[in-house]
């Protein structure tokens, strides 16, 4: 074992010019650190270190055993830190109540368009008639428009508006998408919905909201272009990132054939956003002899392809994988311009790092780790291959160029889908397999050639009214491939379906992915044992055998042949959706009856008018109705779950697990864990996340 240590740690020192490519990691662990504590720390804490180990850097800079952990650990301090930082910039109060009905005045600050209405963001906005129950406000909150109001509002405008507020929704289940730091961290505090039409009181002035009103000109200039409204929707989102128009039956055939990554946008739409003017510049300056043998056209081309990508995604609103994205090509750009190879990890170290600054919450999400986990295995698969494509390209003719181009595509959705498959199995339950391959390589050329290019070139003729036949293009090319999704989304083997496991897990699986990316040679073949290790620990994850919703309104059992049993299914759609992502893939659905006795299907379950028992693994558990039950449940039952507003008695709640209305209220969702001849393990939303700025008022100690 030393001598295989030893040569291990030869072959890194070797390759020490890579090592700057494992710089963003140890920033990664200290904001994925700060994001894991359950309480917020003070807000100097790690500056203060970071402070404290800059003159251990410099006194230790030339002793390489001590220097290199110390600077890691400097690198973790610098992440927390930095969560830390951008949280309280950021921060501001969140809706802790539902209110009662409300008037609402305030300014559009964003206008959402959806498959049947609209959504806006109000800020600074006041309560005009009706109560708020918290006296800190909200600086903006999002309120989902009525179908049939008339007013569509632009941003600027000064809005009233008849609404009910709401708290931003917290996880589904502990461990789930926590769509309240997300919100957070996008400047929300709250959500709601209109109960009368919109009154535009004041008209916006000025030039403000440029972009906005830009988006709204194409917006409605694809829609009276196109008839069909879902194909307009996708142009919509194609061209100016507006993808919450696009009906859910296109969204799921999106994400089952594995070409939502096309739709949304990404780094492939901002290649095609810098490749096009930057070839283009060239070729024509090139044409002219004179500029041609005098002026760098190569750097001009690039000056002009990063200046059109930072517009572009100004245009569609700034979100993370534009910014990334943006950030990568102007990386790309300046390495051109300064005469450097653009195409190395480099790029992509540099990229993590900035945006690690500027935002690193983006870090916790899906977005960022599937986009960049692509990035840097493409990178580095090019990087070892490029030798190869190289002798094959040279002097081949169309035919054989062509022919190496589809092959590039198939490689390339390989290689991304396989860099991505981690993350979109912890994040959504699911990960493209022949399906995603063959539906790329049909939506990939034709987007890339028709879809994009023609769609940007009708952008282009808008102002002179001859947009429509380019439209007319662009939506047969997406009929084309969106018809390919739909045959491929049936197949039986389009995808992998998921349980979903722990983050820790998923960080193992991108430290082992990681090293392969980083090192070159065989060393890096021994990150291919934690990817297996992690991979094990995934499907060792523990599944819950009971969920509770957050409010109570809708529970879940596993039952002991794996089938999921719900209490309803009129209520909690949504959330029920998300249970079965999460914990019951492939498992069919059951609904608890109304009464049943012992010996039928369900056995384990018996219902009547004023309680259901569940019996699992040795541990009982009552969900209680009525006062009636509830001598016998607390005499009993291991576990007791109310929602209505049932007083229990303190001798109850001494020998039982209690969860109530008042438990769900401050906790949020449950989850139940049992094992045999031990006691249940009971896990709330609250206990896996803590009290954070997020997550609204602090946890009660009262009842």
């Amino acid at each position: 074992m030393a001598r295989f240590l030893t040569a291990c740690w030869q072959e890194m020192q070797n390759q020490r010019e890579r090592w700057i490519f494992w710089l963003p990691v140890p920033v990664a662990f200290g904001i994925a650190a700060y994001f894991g504590l359950h309480g917020e720390p003070p807000l100097l804490l790690g500056t203060l270190l970071c402070l404290f180990m800059l003159p251990l850097l410099r006194a230790f800079y030339r002793n390489q055993v001590l220097f290199i952990p110390l600077l890691a650990l400097f690198m973790v301090v610098a992440g927390f830190s930095a969560g830390q930082w951008r949280t309280h910039v950021v921060a501001a109060p969140v809706l802790e109540k539902r209110s009662y009905t409300i008037t609402l005045r305030g300014k559009v600050a964003e206008v959402q368009p959806q498959p049947k209405n609209f959504r806006i963001v109000l800020e600074d906005f006041s309560v005009v008639k009706g109560r708020v129950f918290q006296d800190d406000l909200p600086k903006r909150v999002r309120i989902r428009l009525k179908n049939n109001d008339p007013a569509v509002p632009n941003a600027g405008d000064v809005v009233e508006v008849r609404a009910a507020l709401l708290p931003l929704s917290a996880p589904v289940m502990p461990g789930a998408f926590d769509f309240q730091r997300h919100a957070f961290f996008q400047g929300l505090g709250g959500t709601g919905y209109a109960l009368g039409d919109l009154k535009v009181v004041e008209a916006r002035r000025g030039g403000e909201f440029f972009f906005e009103k830009l988006r709204r000109h194409i917006r409605e200039k694809i829609f009276a272009a196109i008839e069909d409204r879902d194909r307009a929707a996708m142009i919509t989102a194609f061209m100016i990132g507006e993808d919450r128009g696009i009906s859910e039956k296109d969204w799921e055939i999106a994400r089952l054939s594995g070409i939502a990554h096309l739709i949304a946008i990404s780094g492939s739409h901002f290649v095609l956003i810098a490749g096009f003017p930057f070839f283009f510049v060239r070729a024509f300056l090139a044409a002219i002899p004179y500029v041609a043998l005098r002026w760098p056209i190569k750097k001009i081309a690039a000056a002009i392809a990063m200046a059109v990508s930072v517009f572009y995604m100004l245009l569609i609103g700034s979100p993370i994988p534009a910014q990334r994205a943006v950030i990568m090509t102007c990386v790309v750009m300046t390495a051109i311009m300064i005469d450097r190879n653009p195409f190395t990890l480099r790029l992509a170290v540099f990229a993590a790092l900035l945006l690690f600054i500027l935002s690193p919450e983006s870090l916790m999400g899906p977005s960022f780790q599937m986009s960049f986990a692509a990035v840097v295995a493409l990178i580095a698969f090019y990087e070892s291959t490029a030798e190869w494509w190289k002798k094959h390209f040279r002097d081949s003719d169309w035919s054989k160029r062509y022919a190496l181009y589809l092959l590039g595509c198939f490689a390339t959705s390989l290689v991304a889908s396989a860099a991505t498959a981690p993350f979109a199995l912890y994040h959504f339950g699911r990960m493209p397999l022949i399906g995603g391959l063959a539906a790329n390589m049909v939506a990939v050329p034709v987007s890339s050639f028709v879809t994009f290019p023609v769609g940007l070139f009708s952008c282009l003729l808008m102002p002179f009214g001859l947009e429509k036949y380019p439209l007319l293009l662009t939506q047969k090319s997406l009929d084309v491939f969106m018809y390919v999704a739909e045959i491929i989304a049936a197949w039986k083997y389009a995808g992998w379906q998921a349980n979903s496991f722990a983050g820790w897990v998923l960080g193992i699986m991108a430290l082992g992915g990681i090293w392969i990316c980083a090192w070159r040679g065989r060393i890096r073949w021994l990150g291919i044992a934690p990817v297996a290790l992690a991979a094990v620990l995934a499907v060792l994850t523990p599944r819950a055998d009971i969920l509770v919703a957050g409010s109570g309104d809708l529970l879940a059992l596993r039952a002991p042949d794996g089938k999921m049993w719900f209490s309803t299914l009129s209520k909690e759609k949504f959330v029920r959706e998300q249970w079965l992502a999460r914990e019951g893939q492939g498992a069919e659905i059951r609904t608890w009856p109304q009464r049943q006795l012992p010996g039928g299907e369900g056995d384990f379950l018996t219902c009547d008018d004023a309680a259901c028992r569940i019996v699992l693994k040795n541990t009982v558990m009552s969900v209680i109705h009525s006062t009636e039950a509830i001598g016998q449940e607390c005499a009993e039952a291991d576990v007791l779950i109310s929602k209505s507003a049932i007083k229990l008695p303190r001798s109850c709640k001494r020998k039982v697990d209690i969860i109530d209305r008042w438990k769900l209220r401050d906790k949020g969702a449950y989850a139940i864990y049992l094992r045999e001849g031990q006691p249940p393990r009971i896990v709330s939303v609250r206990d896996r996340r803590g009290a954070r700025p997020w997550t609204g008022q602090p946890p009660r100690s009262g009842k």
